[in-house]
C-alpha cells in the first residue's frame, strides 16, 4: 500500500471489526489498522471536520477537529492525495485538486463521498519556495480508499517496520509478480477504455478473504506481504484510480 509516514497530531489506535475491510498504514514508526469508511457512513461530521483541514509548513494535512489525522499517499500532475482517518478509525482518501491543471481523472470502479470547497486550502501553493508546482483550488474529493499497490511498484511504501524473513519477502514478491501476470489482459483492456491509464495509476487492489464489500475479484487468493511484515492470503483485482474515459 502506498502510504508514507508523516508526523501528525493525535494518537493512532487499533481498529477492530472483522466484518469490515481493513487498511494497514504506517504512522510515527508503527503499523496501525483502520477500517474503510463506507458510503453511508460519510455524514455531516465528516464535512465539518474537512472544513478545518489545512497544511502545515511541511505540507502535512492536519485538522482542527481532535482525533483526525492523515498520511500522504502521493501526488500527480493534477492533485495530491491523502489517507484520512477519522476519530473512529474509519479511513478514506481525500484528493486535493490543483488549480488550472485538474484533468478530471477519476476512480473508475469505486465510491465518491463528497465534492467540497475547503477555504483553508484555497490558493495555497504546494511549495512556497518554488515559482512552479501546484497551487490548490481548494476543491477536494472525498472517496473510497483503494488498498494495494500500483502496477509500477510499491510507490511510497515505507521500509519494513520490522525485519522480514527472507522466505516471506521472496514469497511476497513472487505472489505480486504472479498476480500482475494474471491481470495483464485486464490491464490491456483498461488501456483501451481509459485515457491516461498507465502502470502508476492502475492498482492491484487487495481484498480480505471474507470480502465484506462484495467486490468482484480473481478466483484464487495470493499470499500478500503487508506493512506489519506478515503474510496474509488476500483476493485481488485490478482497479483504475485516476483515469478518464476515451
Amino acid at each position: 500500500m502506498a502510504v508514507r509516514t508523516v508526523g501528525l497530531s493525535g494518537v493512532a489506535r487499533q481498529a477492530t471489526g472483522y466484518d469490515r475491510a481493513q487498511i494497514k498504514y504506517v504512522q510515527n514508526g508503527q503499523v496501525w489498522t483502520a477500517i474503510k469508511l463506507s458510503p453511508e457512513e460519510f455524514d455531516e461530521s465528516h464535512r465539518k471536520a474537512l472544513l478545518t483541514a489545512h497544511f502545515t509548513p511541511s505540507r502535512e494535512l492536519v485538522f482542527s477537529t481532535p482525533g483526525w489525522r492523515s498520511c500522504w499517499l502521493g501526488a500527480g500532475e493534477e492533485k495530491v492525495v491523502y489517507l484520512v482517518i477519522d476519530v473512529q478509525d474509519r479511513a478514506f482518501a481525500l484528493e486535493v485538486l490543483a488549480k488550472g491543471t485538474y484533468l478530471a481523472g477519476r476512480l473508475a470502479e469505486g465510491h465518491y463521498f463528497a465534492d467540497m470547497q475547503l477555504p483553508l486550502l484555497t490558493n495555497v501553493r504546494w511549495d512556497d519556495r518554488s515559482l512552479f508546482g501546484h497551487i490548490f483550488s481548494g476543491e477536494v474529493k472525498a472517496r473510497e480508499f483503494i488498498y494495494g499497490d500500483t502496477l509500477s511498484g510499491p510507490g511510497l511504501r515505507n521500509p519494513a517496520i520490522r525485519t522480514i524473513a527472507f522466505g516471506f519477502g521472496l514469497l511476497g514478491r513472487l505472489s505480486k509478480s504472479w498476480a500482475a501476470f494474471v491481470v495483464a489482459p485486464r490491464y490491456l483492456t483498461i488501456r483501451k477504455i481509459y485515457r491516461d491509464a498507465h502502470e502508476a495509476n492502475v492498482m492491484l487492489e487487495i481484498l480480505p478473504l471474507h470480502n465484506p464489500e462484495k467486490k468482484s475479484h480473481y478466483l484464487l487468493p495470493i499470499p500478500w506481504l503487508e506493512e506489519d511484515g506478515k503474510l496474509r492470503f488476500r483476493f485481488f483485482r485490478l482497479t483504475p484510480i485516476d483515469v478518464r474515459a476515451r
